[in-house]
């Protein structure tokens, strides 16, 4: 009870503030994400349809990532127990559907929440997402060595109507993050 009701007084104070907090970047214009058909981390499809009805934290990465993406599944998973009931969700995307397949994907996530869903597809309907959120990612191969995806490191945050509001840049801070969200959910219900 003390941190959801610490996390409504930021809320409260947050909502009279115009000032976009430093750790998230705005888009001009909300962005209504598209039409994609992939599968969750228990093989069920997914749609745009699962971005309406709540908050969602969007991060394309894969299991493989030696740095990047375990770090930022960690600092959300500490986002998501500072934001405790705020009715957001956190979905990895995977970049690299050739080694992540839902039942892996499915494991993967759970080790950092298993509240986190974990989204996979074919090349062609990943690189549409991908494309329409601004989003980076490439298959870079090395020698003697597994291949490596090299990918954009923001956080994207959608809102309730699956409109692509904006993002957060890395490096990621799970206060920080807590208290744009809480800030952006603020805007929103104005």
């Amino acid at each position: 009870m003390g941190k959801l009701r610490s996390w409504l007084w930021c809320v409260v104070l947050l909502a009279g503030c115009d000032q976009t907090p430093q750790n998230f970047q705005p888009l001009p214009v909300n962005l209504p994400v598209g039409h994609f058909e992939l599968l969750n981390q228990d093989a069920a499809p997914v749609t745009e349809a699962n971005l309406s009805g709540k908050w969602s934290l969007l991060f394309f990465g894969y299991r493989y990532c030696p740095d990047v993406c375990p770090t930022t599944l960690a600092e959300l998973n500490r986002t998501a127990k500072l934001l405790g009931d705020a009715n957001v969700q956190v979905v990895l995307v995977s970049v690299d559907p050739e080694r992540d397949s839902p039942a892996e994907l499915k494991e993967y996530v759970k080790y950092f929440n298993p509240a986190f869903t974990a989204w996979t597809g074919n090349p062609q309907q990943l690189s549409q997402l991908a494309q329409e959120l601004h989003l980076f990612y490439a298959k870079q191969e090395q020698a003697g060595a597994p291949y490596l995806m090299d990918h954009s490191a923001q956080i994207v945050l959608i809102n309730p109507r699956g409109e692509y509001v904006g993002f957060f840049p890395a490096p990621h801070e799970a206060k920080a993050l807590r208290d744009a969200i809480a800030w952006r959910m603020a805007q929103d219900a104005r």
